[in-house]
C-alpha cells in the first residue's frame, strides 16, 4: 500500500475583511498559487499539467475521481497504476491535495455508477479505505476563501448531518466514508441535482442555490467543454471538469483564477 508520510505546514498571513462561517474557526491564510486538476477517470495526462506547472505554483489539488475510464479503454491495472503514480507524486513533491471523487467512493460501498465493474474494486477497494483512513485521500479542502471539493458543499447537506463546518466533512470522511454517499429523497434528481445532495454528487444548479457561504467553491463532477466561473454577490462557482482539456491556477492573495489549456 502506498502511503504518505509528509504534509506541508502552510504560511500564516493577515487579510483584512476575511469572512468565515463561524466566529470559533480562525482562518488559515496560505496566500498561495494552487493548480487544480479535476477528474481524471485513469488518464495520464495530469502528468503534462504537473510537468508545465511545478515551478509555477506552491500546490496541487486533485478533486477526485481517479478511476472509471468513460470509454473502457484503459484496464483495471492501468488506472490502479495511475493511482499509483499520483500517490508518489503526493508523496515527492508534498504540496498536493487528493480528494476523493463518487466514482471513487463507489469502490469502498458507495451508490454505484455505470462505469463499476468487479476487477477494479477488487483491486483497489482495500487500499481505498488505508489511505482514507491515514487522511491521505480527504473530502475537501480550504485555502484561503476558497473551498474544494468533488461536486461542492451544500450548506443543507451539512445542516441535515448536523456540521456546522467545513472541517467536521473531513472528520466523519475519515471514519465513516459513506457519508459522502448519494442522498436519496424522494422524487428527487436521479444523477444529483438537489439541495441536499452530497459533496461528491450535487451538481451545478443546486449548488448554486445551497452553496455554504463565505466561500469560493472549486469544483469538479460534472463535465463541461470549458472551465465555467460563476460569480454569486461576494462568492465564486467554479467548475472545472473539462476531461483534462483545462486546467486553473488560483492566486488565492489576488484571489485571481487563470484558465489554461492542457
Amino acid at each position: 500500500l502506498r502511503r504518505t508520510s509528509r504534509s506541508l505546514i502552510p504560511i500564516i498571513a493577515q487579510r483584512k475583511n476575511y469572512k468565515t462561517l463561524t466566529k470559533s474557526y480562525i482562518p488559515i491564510l496560505t496566500l498561495m498559487k494552487i493548480c487544480i486538476i479535476s477528474d481524471i477517470h485513469g488518464l495520464t495526462e495530469w502528468k503534462n499539467i504537473i510537468n508545465k506547472e511545478r515551478g509555477n505554483v506552491d500546490r496541487f489539488i486533485f478533486l477526485g475521481d481517479y478511476v472509471d475510464d468513460k470509454h473502457s479503454l484503459i484496464s483495471p491495472e492501468e488506472q490502479l497504476e495511475n493511482l499509483h503514480s499520483i500517490l508518489d507524486f503526493k508523496e515527492e513533491y508534498t504540496n498536493v491535495d487528493l480528494l476523493i471523487g463518487n466514482h471513487d467512493l463507489q469502490y469502498i460501498g458507495g451508490v454505484r455508477s455505470n462505469r463499476f465493474t468487479q476487477r477494479l474494486s477488487d483491486l483497489i477497494q482495500d487500499e481505498l479505505i488505508v489511505l482514507i483512513r491515514e487522511k491521505t485521500i480527504q473530502a475537501c479542502v480550504c485555502y484561503d476563501n476558497y473551498l474544494f471539493s468533488h461536486a461542492g458543499v451544500s450548506r443543507i447537506w451539512m445542516r441535515e448531518k448536523g456540521m456546522q463546518h467545513y472541517t467536521d466533512i473531513n472528520n466523519l470522511f475519515q471514519t465513516y466514508p459513506l457519508v459522502l454517499d448519494f442522498v436519496n429523497k424522494i422524487n428527487s434528481d436521479a444523477a444529483g441535482n438537489n439541495v441536499y445532495q452530497s459533496p461528491l454528487w450535487i451538481r451545478p444548479d443546486s449548488l448554486s442555490k445551497s452553496a455554504l457561504p463565505n466561500y469560493h467553491h472549486v469544483v469538479g463532477h460534472t463535465r463541461i467543454k470549458e472551465i465555467s466561473i460563476i460569480t454569486q454577490e461576494e462568492s465564486k462557482l467554479i467548475f472545472t471538469d473539462t476531461q483534462l482539456q483545462q486546467y486553473l491556477i488560483i492566486d488565492t492573495d489576488n484571489e485571481i483564477e487563470e484558465i489554461k489549456q492542457n
